[in-house]
Order: C-alpha cells, then sequence, then structure tokens
C-alpha cells in the first residue's frame, strides 16, 4: 500500500507547485513572468496612448504607471483601477523620450514592472504606401510604432490633405484613387480607366493631378472624384516615371529616366511643355517649396532646373538614389553612393550655404533608397528605408538613430500627416 501512496502524494506535490507557478504575479510563471504582458505605446502628437493585457488574479486592485522623461530611471506617475488597462498622458511635450512600464496591485502583493517601452513624440506622423507589401501604414513620429495599418492591392502613391482629412492613395492594378479619412479607413473610390504611376495634389485648387500609364496622359480630377480636365503626356511613361506638382510656377513636372528627360509642363501658359533632355536617369522629383522649380534625383548627382530653365548640378559624383526636401527652409536631403570612394551618404544640401553638402550618416549606414525629411525651420531629422534589412530607420536632426521599424519592399511612398 505504501508503494501507491508515494507516488500519489509526489503527483499531488507536483501538482501543488505547478498551481503556484501559474500565479501571475509569479516570476517562474511562463507566460507572464510575473509582470504585466502586452504593453502597446503609441503617440499622436502631443499625447501618448498606453495599452496592456489584463491580469487575471483574485483581487486584484489596481494598475501602476511608471514614468520616465529623457532619462532611465522610471518612477511611479500614474494608476489606474483594476477595470482599466488603457491610460492617456497628455500633453506631453515633443522631441523628448518617455518611458512607460505597467505594474499590477493586489491588496497584498505586487507583480514585477512590466517591459519598459519607449517613445518620442512630435508634430507629425508618417504614411508610408508600401506597393509590394499590399498595405498603406501609419506610423510615429519617431518610427518605432504602427498607428495603424490598412491593407491595399497595390498602393502606389499617395498624397495627403491636411485641410480636408484627407488621404488620397493610388492603387495601381485596380486603376482607381482611394479617398481615406485621417484613420486610414475608406470612404469613397473614384475609377481611372488607367494605372497611375504617381501623383500630385494642388491645395490650392484641391486637385489631383495623376500620371496615367496606358493612356500616356494626366488625369486632373477634384478631391471629390470628378474628373475636369486631362493632358496628353509628352512621351510614352515607363514604369519608373515620376510626377510633381511647382505651385510657385503653376508647373508640374515629369521625370522619365528611359528618356533621360525630365519635362515641364506650365499651366498658366496653355499647357506650353519645356524640355529638359541629358538628365541621366531622373527618379523621384520636388518642386522646390521656397523657389519653385524641379529637384531631381538622377544617377549623376542632384540636378536643380530653375525657373528660367538653367540647369544646377550637385554631387555629380554620386548615384543619388532619393531626395526629399525640407518645405519649411528648402534644404534638400539625400540618400546616396559616392562612386569614386565607393562608400555610402546621407546627409543635406544647405539651401542658406548655396546649397553645400552636409553629410549627416556614412559608410557605416548602408544602402539607404529611400528619405522622407520632417519639415522644421533649421536642420531636420528624417526617415530612410535601408535594403538588406528593409528596415525603415528614423534618425534625429544629428543623424542620431531614434527608432526602427520592419519589413518594407522596395517601393515606398512616405507623406506626413
Amino acid at each position: 500500500m505504501k508503494f501507491i501512496i508515494i507516488p500519489i502524494i509526489a503527483l499531488l506535490i507536483i501538482s501543488c507547485s505547478e498551481r503556484e507557478h501559474l500565479n501571475p504575479f509569479d516570476p517562474e510563471n511562463p507566460d507572464t513572468h510575473g509582470a504585466p504582458t502586452g504593453l502597446v505605446i503609441v503617440s499622436n502628437r502631443n499625447r501618448i496612448d498606453l495599452s496592456w493585457d489584463p491580469m487575471d488574479i483574485n483581487g486584484l486592485s489596481y494598475y501602476q504607471i511608471y514614468r520616465s522623461v529623457d532619462s532611465y530611471n522610471l518612477s511611479l506617475h500614474d494608476s489606474v483601477t483594476a477595470n482599466f488597462t488603457y491610460w492617456v498622458d497628455r500633453p506631453v511635450e515633443y522631441d523628448r523620450v518617455y518611458r512607460y512600464a505597467i505594474r499590477a496591485c493586489t491588496v497584498d502583493d505586487v507583480s514585477n514592472l512590466s517591459d519598459t517601452l519607449k517613445i518620442i513624440p512630435g508634430p507629425v506622423n508618417f504614411i508610408i504606401a508600401d506597393f509590394y507589401n499590399f498595405s498603406v501604414q501609419k506610423l510615429t513620429y519617431d518610427g518605432e510604432h504602427v498607428l495603424m495599418t490598412n491593407y491595399q492591392d497595390s498602393p502606389i502613391a499617395i498624397e495627403v490633405s491636411s485641410t480636408l482629412q484627407k488621404i488620397f492613395i493610388a492603387d495601381y492594378w485596380n486603376e482607381q484613387i482611394i479617398i481615406s479619412n485621417w484613420n486610414l479607413s475608406s470612404i469613397n473610390s473614384f475609377n481611372l480607366h488607367d494605372r497611375p504611376l504617381d501623383m500630385a495634389f494642388d491645395p490650392q485648387l484641391n486637385r489631383l493631378y495623376i500620371l496615367g500609364l496606358d493612356k500616356k496622359q494626366i488625369l486632373i480630377y477634384s478631391t471629390t472624384g470628378m474628373i475636369t480636365d486631362s493632358l496628353p503626356a509628352p512621351t510614352s511613361l515607363p514604369f519608373g516615371s515620376h510626377l510633381c506638382l511647382d505651385p510657385k510656377q503653376r508647373s508640374l513636372w515629369i521625370s522619365v529616366p528611359e528618356r533621360d528627360t525630365i519635362f515641364q509642363i506650365n499651366l498658366s501658359a496653355s499647357n506650353r511643355i519645356s524640355v529638359h533632355p541629358g538628365i541621366h536617369k531622373p527618379r523621384k522629383i520636388y518642386a522646390g517649396p521656397i523657389d519653385g522649380g524641379c529637384w531631381a534625383a538622377t544617377s549623376e548627382g542632384i540636378v536643380n532646373i530653375e525657373n528660367d530653365g538653367s540647369v544646377n548640378n550637385y554631387l555629380s559624383e554620386y548615384f543619388i538614389y532619393d531626395i526629399s526636401i525640407n518645405a519649411e527652409n528648402g534644404d534638400v536631403y539625400y540618400t546616396g553612393y559616392n562612386k569614386n570612394t565607393q562608400e555610402w551618404e546621407t546627409g543635406y544640401l544647405n539651401r542658406l550655404a548655396n546649397f553645400e553638402p552636409v553629410p549627416l550618416l556614412g559608410k557605416e549606414t548602408p544602402y539607404l533608397y529611400c528619405i522622407r525629411v520632417v519639415p522644421v525651420a533649421g536642420q531636420s531629422g528624417f526617415l530612410v528605408l535601408q535594403g538588406g534589412t528593409w528596415n525603415l530607420l528614423r534618425f534625429d536632426q544629428n543623424g542620431n538613430q531614434i527608432g526602427a521599424i520592419g519589413q518594407y519592399s522596395s517601393r515606398l511612398d512616405i507623406e506626413l500627416d
């Protein structure tokens, strides 16, 4: 009989031990490790939202929120009752590092602190149209947290209207424009009967200019989806063609890499077309926000076409993969590869210093193919896409990395809300 009792007693001991480890406050608990789980933080301008998973334990009284600002030393900041698993911190200050952790409390016991998460709030969010991953995402200012995601078949270009609080998404394969609200929820769409390559938004007239591949045209639509006009494109349009609007000169600019040419259509002069040949493999193009004209990333540097048609070239020994212009001061940010030194470089052309280059990142951060600068009055931070890892990397104005998130594809369009 004793040979039967001993195994039963041992089984009871093991069973009790396993029950103890199911206690969410137990550090040996394989699911919780003794702390709240599922902590998520996101920022939207001057507020930070926290949420976490509820802890299933008898007698749970409240959760404590620990916080630090520009420090690793957390301290108790607030608490919420046990029926809440979210908390909002506001107002918060831009460009400061906030860290948070959560602790659960019963009448006579407390959990360990949860994992600590950090976030840097700011005045804008990034909107990412990822063509090959079939998605549109909104990322926080620090480029490290996803605010929301909406899946689309082939989002090739996006434009944003802050006044209308709308996002316009060009869907390549479905030949349509999708209109979304600020939360990326689709509220309307209209058919183009042509595959869109790129798109530009005119905030003065509330118009969309859409580059059509198949019919070699520029479609002009109101933001409500009414077609107002169409213009013939000056040439056939390969897949890598891009479009931008110059509101200063009331012109459209079109880059055609296979033709080594940039075209200008003057909307104020009966749509007169100017041709600028000999520009090697022009890629993304932007209008100068201060002086007008066109800026282009090319295989032989950064090209600027001024309003009088004169052409300037900067960093001609570089293969420039992408550019982005600071709308507040006209500085031109770039990612490129120096063909002489065989090294990568990211930096900007300083408008106030005759567009002298200011390097920010070097060979230690290679394969950067896409860039989007945050518009501020001075030197600015930026978001870049790194090939190989296919992560988006966020850097501050001094070139210090403050965030990273992945994974993305090689064809992105990035805007700000």
